[in-house]
């Protein structure tokens, strides 16, 4: 590993010297640089190199170990030790390239999480306190929630906050206290499929709303608001999905004039991961009272941890806690202990700033590839939207990349199953799933092989 003293100097600009260390390091590592196993450089001769004391060096190593990404032998040195996750895999064991499925990269969630553990396990009142039936949840991780979505610009009341396990939870909560019975919703065009199983389970049904470079064709939307009293809108203004888009503040103005005017209430979706340059304060801020706010950790911390929350309009707090008691008679504390743990904690934020760099690194590492190649691509979060050219056709060009392993998410996938819609040549190509850097520049590469030899052939059907 080769540290230059400009890179550490640089560092240190930001961060304690022992800090900029650890980051310099843990990047290497997150790169593939240094691989698991790997001996670290001895700390008096790093000490000696980067002109530090070589109680610096010691103070770095053990905030690594701290994090679990290195491991400190007596009499033999420290040695890069990685969770199984982190591993590079051998690139001709992999049997399938996932770019379906919509992941974040594992970048120390492991240990945020194992820390929170460890802390739980010392403190007894809190794990009494999760083991208590609390049907609204406890208070306490209300107000640490509130406390940390303030630091987001987003000013709410605790008692606005209802958990729930998962946003698609919410998603069917919202559905089942604003409608009844055969009354429409209105969604996006290509929208999250989730939410049409929500429908279809509250017996609503689904309208599709086109969407323009701004987000909703808002004449569209006031013609089926004139034409079938909608009761729900279900957007994702701040990244959509599929498609990336992101909704123009005027856009989001109007939408809410709409809902005034056309008495509906607004779904909005806000679980997909964002750059922070691009997060944008929620439309709930200036409409409370219309607007279901719903938000998760899946898509920054871990999917599996099923922590989510909606920020509810007063009038409908004791509908919508009803109806989450009359679906799972209370969720869970457990995890949300657990997560106003890790929040608040340094390590947090360092991961957070992990995966920041990491997402840009293979957002504009993708639009190169296919800019090259004369595609044409909206990234911003995890994923990437692939428009295809008109003389390819998206299901032979996902049918190849299936036979060279390689899985995507077509257009279609994103369609109410129950519209006649005319077909998008595009598909949903997801960034994130890869653990490491190496694995996923393997992917990336077998990509653009699949697409050299796709384009080469002379038989392509249109």
């Amino acid at each position: 590993m080769g540290i230059s003293k400009d890179t550490f100097d640089q560092a240190c600009l930001v961060h304690p010297k022992y800090k900029a260390l650890a980051h310099i390091i843990e990047q290497a590592i997150q790169s593939g640089e240094l691989p698991d196993k790997q001996k670290l450089p001895a700390q008096r001769l790093l000490a000696d190199k980067l002109e530090i004391t070589h109680g610096t060096v010691t103070r770095a190593y053990d905030l690594l170990e701290k994090k679990g990404l290195v491991n400190a032998k007596l009499g033999a040195g420290t040695y890069v030790n990685l969770p199984s996750s982190f591993v590079t895999s051998d690139v001709s064991a992999i049997k399938e390239y996932d770019f379906a499925s919509s992941m974040q990269p594992m970048l120390g969630q492991q240990m945020l999480v194992k820390n929170a553990l460890n802390e739980l396990a010392q403190d007894l009142v809190s794990i009494e306190e999760v083991m208590t039936y609390s049907p609204n949840g406890l208070r306490k991780h209300r107000q640490i929630f509130s406390d940390w979505l303030a630091s987001k610009q987003i000013q709410i009341d605790k008692d606005d906050i209802a958990f729930t396990q998962g946003a698609q939870q919410g998603i069917y909560t919202c559905l089942q206290i604003l409608t009844k019975e055969n009354d429409y919703i209105l969604h996006e065009e290509l929208a999250y499929p989730g939410v049409f199983r929500a429908a279809e389970a509250s017996g609503v049904n689904p309208l599709s709303v086109p969407l323009t470079a701004e987000g909703l064709d808002l004449a569209v939307l006031e013609e089926y608001c004139q034409k079938f009293r909608p009761k729900v809108l279900y957007i994702t203004p701040n990244i959509q999905n599929p498609t990336n888009i992101q909704y123009s503040e005027t856009q989001l103005r109007e939408i809410v004039k709409l809902s005034e005017k056309y008495q509906f209430y607004i779904i909005e979706d806000d679980v997909n991961y964002c750059l922070p340059e691009n997060w944008k304060v929620p439309s709930q801020q200036q409409a409370p009272d219309r607007i279901f706010y719903l938000s998760s950790l899946s898509k920054y911390v871990a999917g599996g941890l099923r922590i989510a929350f909606c920020l509810v309009p007063k009038q409908w707090q004791q509908a919508f806690n009803m109806s989450i008691h009359s679906q799972c008679w209370m969720v869970s504390t457990l995890n949300f202990e657990l997560a106003t743990r890790f929040l608040r904690s340094e390590n947090f934020q360092h991961n957070q700033s992990l995966l920041e760099g990491e997402m840009r690194y293979r957002q504009d590492a993708f639009h190169a590839l296919v800019e090259k190649h004369g595609f044409r691509s909206r990234t911003g979060g995890l994923n990437a939207w692939l428009t295809l050219p008109s003389h390819i056709n998206v299901n032979q060009l996902n049918n190849f990349l299936a036979s060279k392993n390689i899985k995507v998410r077509t257009a279609d996938l994103f369609r109410c199953p129950t519209a006649s819609l005319p077909s998008v040549n595009s598909f949903r190509v997801s960034l994130g799933g890869f653990n490491s850097r190496v694995d996923f520049e393997n992917a990336l590469s077998e990509f653009e092989n699949a697409l050299i030899q796709f384009n080469s052939q002379e038989d392509i059907v249109i």
